[in-house]
């Protein structure tokens, strides 16, 4: 069978906020574009198990592949299955794109994954534009949903794959899955043996221009070391919260495999990577033993460093660390649930500056304990007081499914039954909520900007910016950031 594998067009997404031209003023595309790793798992684990089909592989976004071209393609490759990874925030398109896949390709089976699966589980199952849907992770589920279509079987006998009519079965049973978020209500599809599964089959990207703002090259990689995440953030829909390692060799045979490839750097996109400090080290070893030479960064926690990770980390290649910090009190740290202090943040950072590893300070502002424009402003002048290489300011989204937006619908901010209702019939008329009790969107949004020019325009950080820039790639990317700064 001829099965395709599609991260859809991104045309109608929903925006954080929209300015007189319609879009948000930083969105997330402008630090990078990088390859939809989950879909590539899938498709490297039925390319194992099920060899003879042929199967395709297309990123209408990092390809810039508009719905037209996508008719076009399908109608070009006459699938037999076809699976659509998803967002809640993209569902318009999600569903844009099955309905032309059903157009083109009439008989073709289409089924949905992704993360909006997990979170809407019901909803998901009940649009029409779908045969069938994947709820949780989609290696064994997805290829067993290929194994029942061709050979005529049940697909609801497969784990994690619910058809309209077979979730119904679900409907108020009050299952709950403790290895996920609470709001998964029905069995969803797992994978306990991260090892079992074979590497993304980079082939099918490699011709697509995936790249970092923060990168220095144009060979970058990205990869994960694990998933899950057992921290409990309020503001983070994370669905997966048992955290399940790879073993070090595994990661870095991954590794060796992609230098032989030509990728020279390496970003790991794991939701934590550095759960302890002895998985970095050992990963370092690891690295040591087999005398290899690349670059490599990762996002982590700043409570589970310690320096001696840290020099060991910089020995075995490490370029630059992405560290959630997100505000600047301890009484913020703790009602956000982060698990660390200030003095730790800044202990860190020391450490960091002091050993020549870049450091990316991930921050929030809009949060519901900021309640003047002077409280976010000491937030961010503990941002510039930090003084990390890169700064990444966000305003706080009210996502589905996590605390915070819990919080906000019972003191009245938002409808609750909003996004359920969004996920059955979905509409450009929503945005994202933002906690607006003592500042406005538009406020927030005027705060961001503030903040993103007075950390980046600073002339000791202009300076330290270009004397640390090492090659032309890094000199573009830093170039394009800038022009997004001012123009903003």
């Amino acid at each position: 069978m001829k099965i395709i594998f599609l991260n859809p067009p991104a045309e109608n997404a929903l925006v954080e906020y929209p300015d007189e031209r319609g879009d948000s003023y930083i969105e997330t595309e402008d630090f990078g574009s990088f390859p939809p790793l989950g879909v590539l798992y899938v498709l490297s684990y039925l390319q194992r198990e099920e060899p003879h089909h042929e199967l395709f592989f297309k990123d209408c976004v990092a390809e810039r592949m508009s719905f037209e071209a996508l008719g076009r393609y399908i109608s070009a490759i006459g699938p037999d299955i076809v699976g659509i990874t998803s967002f809640t925030i993209s569902l318009i398109d999600v569903i844009k794109a099955a309905c032309i896949v059903r157009k083109h390709a009439p008989g073709a089976h289409i089924c949905l994954g992704g993360h909006h699966p997990i979170a809407f589980p019901f909803e998901a199952a009940g649009l029409e534009a779908f045969d069938s849907i994947i709820v949780g992770e989609g290696e064994e589920a997805f290829t067993g949903l290929v194994r029942a279509i061709e050979n005529d079987g049940n697909i609801t006998k497969v784990d994690g794959v619910y058809t309209r009519d077979s979730i119904r079965a679900w409907m108020d049973s009050g299952y709950s899955d403790k290895r996920f978020l609470t709001t998964v209500t029905v069995p969803p599809a797992y994978i306990d043996d991260l090892d079992s599964l074979p590497f993304p089959d980079r082939r099918f990207i490699r011709h697509i221009d995936y790249h970092s703002i923060v990168g220095v090259t144009d060979k970058l990689a990205t990869i994960i070391s694990s998933r899950g995440c057992p921290y409990k953030c309020v503001y983070c829909d994370v669905p997966y919260k048992r955290y399940r390692q790879r073993s070090i060799p595994n990661v870095v045979d991954e590794i060796a495999e992609c230098l032989d490839m030509g990728y020279r750097e390496f970003h790991f996109y794991d939701d934590l990577f550095n759960i302890t400090p002895e998985k970095v080290i050992a990963f370092c070893d690891e690295v040591d033993r087999r005398g290899m030479s690349f670059i490599w960064d990762f996002r982590g926690r700043v409570n589970t460093v310690t320096r001696e990770s840290l020099v060991r980390a910089k020995r075995a290649g490490c370029r630059m660390i992405s560290f959630g910090v997100e505000t600047g009190t301890n009484e913020g740290l703790e009602l956000l649930r982060k698990g660390t202090t200030v003095e730790k943040t800044r202990e860190v950072f020391g450490w960091c500056r002091e050993l020549g590893i870049a450091t990316i300070a991930d921050y929030i502002i809009g949060l519901p304990f900021e309640k003047s424009r002077a409280d976010v402003k000491r937030s961010i002048d503990f941002l510039i007081d930090l003084d990390p290489d890169y700064a990444q300011v966000s305003i706080l989204s009210l996502y589905p499914n996590t605390q915070l937006f819990n919080e906000a619908v019972a003191k009245g901010f938002i409808p609750p039954e909003k996004w359920r209702e969004f996920a059955r019939n979905p509409s450009r008329d929503i945005l994202i909520d933002h906690w607006e009790e003592f500042l406005s969107i538009r406020e927030l949004v005027a705060l961001q900007k503030y903040a993103y020019r007075r950390y980046y325009l600073r002339p000791s950080y202009i300076i330290r910016s270009i004397m640390s820039t090492r090659t032309l790639y890094e000199f573009k990317t830093k170039l394009r950031g800038l022009k997004t700064l001012l123009m903003g």
